[in-house]
């Protein structure tokens, strides 16, 4: 059996939820080191020396060391469970999933990001419509995407990293009370993803809760 994969991680990432969900799922066991961002972990000497750039999600597997949740879900499953579904060997479903993660990565991530991040902070009640706008580009993009391709999951039948990285990308909108029920296709078809997911529950329930729950007492309080 080989020996766990060093795991450093905050259960509110959603970046970091996506590695856990997939390591689980490829059978890799991890020993978790939570980094409390909000107590500043991150900057603390020791954590800053093992990873310049003081983000979550980070793995030590051996020798490798290495940060971004995307591509540590890539090695997981090369590594682990090579060719699995989640992540074929195959160049063209490859392909497909590569281009999904980095539209997800590039474009709905980097749309979402300044809209939730004041929420996070507690300082906007009120969502900021010219900030909205790219956001509900992105999230008509694909809820008609889901439709258009008229599978179980976005490329096929059978879930992929690209299914996980998104739902866990989209969890932010639960957390800061933004509405994506305009959105059929995408609701029911991250219910579809989660249902999909052994270990979802266990390691997204409490977390997204709490963070939830932490983000309207700030908003309370402002």
């Amino acid at each position: 059996m080989s020996p766990p994969v060093q795991f450093y991680y905050m259960p509110e990432s959603a970046a970091c939820r996506a590695v856990e969900l997939v390591a689980g799922m490829v059978g890799v066991k991890l020993d978790k080191h939570h980094v409390n961002l909000m107590a500043g972990d991150h900057l603390k000497e020791d954590y800053v020396k093992l990873y310049p750039l003081h983000k979550v999600p980070f793995i030590v597997d051996g020798g490798l060391k290495m940060g971004e949740s995307r591509a540590i879900m890539m090695y997981l499953v090369n590594k682990y469970k090579p060719n699995d579904s989640l992540y074929p060997t195959d160049p063209i479903k490859r392909a497909k999933i590569d281009e999904l993660l980095f539209y997800e990565m590039g474009t709905l991530y980097e749309a979402q990001h300044p809209l939730v991040r004041p929420r996070f902070a507690g300082t906007a009640k009120e969502i900021n419509p010219e900030l909205e706008k790219p956001y509900k580009e992105a999230l008509k993009y694909v809820d008609q995407r889901v439709a258009q391709a008229g599978t179980k999951f976005m490329l096929g039948d059978q879930l992929t990293i690209a299914d996980i990285s998104l739902v866990e990308t989209l969890s932010y909108a639960y957390i800061v009370d933004y509405d994506l029920s305009e959105y059929k296709n995408l609701v029911a078809y991250l219910a579809r993803v989660k249902a999909a997911i052994p270990n979802y529950s266990e390691i997204n329930d409490k977390p997204l809760e709490d963070f939830r729950q932490w983000i309207r007492s700030k908003r309370a309080a402002n």
